[in-house]
């Protein structure tokens, strides 16, 4: 069965099959950790991102002596809080983590951790259906088996296992590199529970929907689509 890199990418255009929400980063500064929940599946396919320490934790300045090099990094924790299913207790999985930041940025990198599969890509489209779309500005993801937690093969369990504990410093830590912007509100330095804001997380192996596939965002009314307007 082709491989694919997660659960948003078609394996002839990598185009995304997600809906998504985003929210004001104006109107919810102050926001500790993110409830993430499917959006064909919200009680079997949910996800905890949260910043490393508390809601304050703001992204890390990169000099080169004294010179600002322009470049941040950023860490984050990313659980999957799925119950396993009945019949397959390894899935469903996370397949990917993805972001939407203001302007057309580049040049992200992956820190760590660099063994488990995962790599970088930027400028993925997400097609929203009914909402229209945006582009996440760079996607963690691993390579899995659409539609695996479905099928009699599972050779490959990439990704975050589901039964993960929905608390700060649970599940993986990841850290990556880039040109975060100090300021995504007006006044207010940038933190990295504001980055969350914009994620979008792929899920595998979902009971019950199209090819196993699901994408969930953060559980919140007041999302507006796109987070950033051009």
């Amino acid at each position: 069965m082709e491989h694919e890199r997660a659960a948003w990418f078609t394996s002839s255009t990598r185009a995304a099959v997600i809906t998504t929400v985003v929210i004001s980063v104006a109107s919810l500064t102050g926001v500790s950790a993110h409830v993430i929940k499917g959006l064909l599946a919200p009680t079997l396919a949910t996800a905890f991102v949260s910043s490393p320490t508390a809601a304050t934790d703001s992204p890390i300045r990169i000099a080169w002596g004294t010179a600002d090099t322009g470049l941040r990094v950023s860490c984050f924790y990313v659980a999957n809080t799925s119950a396993p299913r009945v019949d397959r207790p390894d899935w469903p999985r996370v397949a990917g983590v993805g972001f939407e930041l203001p302007g057309t940025l580049s040049g992200f990198s992956l820190v760590a951790p660099l063994d488990g599969g995962w790599e970088l890509v930027e400028g993925t489209p997400a097609i929203l259906p009914g909402r229209g779309s945006v582009t996440l500005d760079f996607a963690l993801v691993t390579r899995v088996n659409p539609g695996q937690g479905n099928s009699a093969q599972q050779d490959d369990r990439n990704g975050l296992p589901p039964g993960q504990p929905g608390v700060r410093g649970s599940g993986t830590r990841f850290c990556v590199s880039g040109p975060f912007p100090d300021l995504l509100a007006a006044g207010q330095p940038t933190t990295i529970e504001q980055i969350l804001n914009g994620v979008v997380v792929a899920f595998n192996g979902v009971e019950g929907t199209h090819r196993g596939l699901d994408s969930g965002i953060w559980d919140n009314a007041a999302r507006i689509v796109p987070l950033y307007p051009q």
